[in-house]
């Protein structure tokens, strides 16, 4: 046998004018298609990577708010306690009542050294304890307590008790509401 090679296709192939002139348009339909689906490739691809960058960045900044947040939370907290007890404390010193004056009343009424006692009651209402030398004290008290009625320094005075001992000591227990 010989080494000849043997080619069945002739290198000219013949065809028709109809068929050449499609075969160049089906060519070139093709390479725009194939350029056509590289180019949509690659602005997929782009879009792609921009949306996953733009992802990326928006939770970094997620989680860096999210712990300012946390952090902020704790401050808020604390604001809102202070807040909370300054009106707490507004609304207690709206009610308060001055009772530095309750001493200069207490002291028109009878001398320091006769007090014994002292209470004021949820309601503003002073109780008193006094120790007199004489029933002439305890009138004057009262004249005291009547004046300052008068005067409205005080309200609704109340003789709770009135003791007079052995010794002609007289021990007396009075209530009354200052005025503010």
């Amino acid at each position: 046998m010989s080494n000849s090679d043997i080619n069945l296709i002739r290198k000219d192939v013949s065809s028709s004018r109809k068929f050449s002139v499609l075969e160049e348009k089906l060519r070139l339909v093709s390479v725009w298609f194939l350029g056509g689906v590289f180019v949509i490739g690659i602005a997929i691809g782009t879009a792609y990577l921009y949306i996953s960058l733009r992802v990326r960045s928006l939770e970094a900044t997620k989680v860096t708010l999210a712990q300012q947040i946390n952090l902020q939370s704790a401050k808020e907290g604390i604001l809102l306690s202070l807040k909370e007890r300054t009106s707490v404390a507004g609304r207690a010193l709206e009610v308060a009542k001055p009772w530095g004056k309750m001493f200069t009343v207490l002291q028109e009424i009878a001398s320091e050294a006769q007090y014994n006692s002292l209470t004021v009651d949820d309601t503003g209402k002073v109780t008193t304890t006094l120790f007199l030398g004489s029933i002439d004290e305890s009138v004057s008290v009262v004249l005291n307590l009547v004046r300052l009625v008068n005067e409205r320094m005080l309200r609704t005075p109340q003789l709770l008790s009135f003791s007079y001992k052995e010794d002609a000591t007289v021990q007396m227990t009075i209530s009354f509401f200052p005025v503010f």
